[in-house]
């Protein structure tokens, strides 16, 4: 008879601890993503020094790469990281505004195009890359880069 009474008790105790031990479970799930939001945080702040440096050096498409992976941990982390954010705004669109210029200046149209497309798609209502490509769309006849790019091409196969 007591095999019998324990038997269901210890069944009880081992049901109970299991469901007391899923909650260390959710808990620990929690510990982890604050852990894992911390370390992308830190690798954040990491990417952005490194992009400002290599902004300052000069070397505008390595500063670019490293501000779309400053982008892409700012969408991983969510809220919480607002002057971060607002860095990697920042110098988001001023890394592609600058190689817009230079590519313009460069008579690449199409490749400035790409890179102010990229700045107003990180930040739609920013005004610089507006005016940029607004002036740029003017520049070209109101047709805009890409046209002009295949009308030019047209034209060159044409002439064969």
């Amino acid at each position: 008879m007591t095999k019998a009474v324990l038997l269901p008790l210890g069944f009880s105790f081992t049901a109970r601890h299991r469901v007391a031990g899923a909650n260390p479970s959710a808990a620990g799930m929690a510990v982890n993503q604050a852990v894992v939001r911390q370390a992308y945080t830190i690798e954040l702040r990491q990417k952005l020094e490194d992009a400002k440096s290599a902004a300052a050096r000069g070397d505008l498409p390595g500063a670019a790469n490293l501000y779309e992976d400053a982008k892409a941990l700012v969408d991983q982390i969510g809220s919480g990281i607002d002057a971060e954010t607002a860095q990697t705004i920042s110098g988001f669109v001023a890394t592609r505004l600058e190689l817009a210029r230079r590519a313009q200046h460069d008579g690449n149209l199409l490749e400035a195009n790409t890179q102010v497309a990229r700045a107003l798609k990180v930040d739609p209502h920013n005004a610089a890359a507006l005016d940029f490509k607004q002036k740029m769309t003017r520049s070209c006849g109101h047709e805009g880069p890409d046209a002009r790019h295949r009308r030019a091409g047209a034209d060159s196969a044409g002439g064969q």
